[in-house]
């Protein structure tokens, strides 16, 4: 049973008042959708509480467990959760604290948002790789701050949640496990990439038969998906402002700042330097 919390405390954990341990840099509304970036301390606690409205949290940097009805939902930078309405949960924040972007969206929005059952499927489970370029053009949006901010955030929500549709449509694929071990082997950036003969032989796939079959399931090539994990990677690496951007890139494989910033740019629609400079 979630505890049964006062109207302050329900404002708290929705960002709309202080918390011990938060802090809600940015927050914006609009009809139907309440969006605040919010950050944590290292071993902050939320108690278990419910929340009325179904929202999303795109992790932006950091870690923490989210504890429902007993079973643990360990949550790291790049990840999204998707909660339905009336959700209930406890968090507990790494030791390197996390900063997130938190997605409120109205029951009616919900409702028309999720009527595919692809969507309502996903609610409740953490969801990682593919997912985190949808989830940033909405936090990209959630940034921007003009006349026509409203409109484009609320479709970046909509193509998020059209994304969701997608990717779970994808993953019927009948050698959805193969592709998943292609994927994996060529996602380490720090790592020589493999040749498409070695995926191959080690799936156990044709070469041909591969490199179709991959780009049916992720909507790109083998090489290209490589480059997303890399990014992926440089992304958590950012968080860290000791490092400069420049070794992140040579880590990251790319021949050097130049090439590493187009390519970052090209898949997360953003620069590295904008990236560190939104980062909460």
């Amino acid at each position: 049973m979630a505890k049964t919390l006062t109207a302050h405390a329900t404002a708290e954990l929705n960002g709309t008042a202080p918390l011990d341990g938060r802090c809600v840099r940015t927050r914006r509304q609009w009809s139907g959708l309440h969006a605040f970036e919010a950050q944590y301390d290292a071993k902050t606690s939320l108690p278990e509480h419910e929340h009325s409205d179904p929202f999303f949290t795109y992790v932006l940097r950091g870690s923490y467990t989210e504890n429902a009805s007993g079973t643990p939902r360990m949550c790291s930078a790049g990840d999204v959760i998707i909660h339905p309405p009336r959700d209930t949960h406890s968090n507990a924040v790494g030791h390197e604290g996390t900063a997130s972007l938190n997605v409120q969206i109205s029951p009616d929005l919900w409702d028309f948002l999720s009527s595919s059952a692809e969507v309502r499927s996903v609610t409740g489970r953490v969801l990682s790789d593919d997912i985190q370029w949808p989830a940033i053009a909405v936090w990209r949006e959630f940034h921007r701050d003009d006349a026509a901010t409203a409109l484009a955030l609320t479709e970046s929500v909509a193509l998020f949640c059209a994304s969701l549709v997608e990717i779970r449509q994808r993953a019927s694929l009948s050698i959805s496990g193969r592709l998943d071990s292609a994927a994996e082997m060529i996602g380490d950036c720090r790592q020589r990439a493999p040749t498409l003969s070695e995926v191959a032989s080690e799936v156990g796939v044709h070469p041909m038969h591969l490199a179709k079959l991959f780009r049916r399931r992720y909507r790109c090539s083998l090489g290209e998906f490589a480059r997303r994990r890399r990014v992926a990677w440089a992304c958590n690496e950012l968080a860290n402002r000791d490092r400069t951007i420049s070794s992140i890139a040579a880590e990251a494989g790319f021949a050097d700042h130049a090439h590493f910033t187009r390519t970052f740019r090209r898949i997360a629609g953003c620069t590295p330097a904008w990236w560190r400079a939104h980062l909460p």
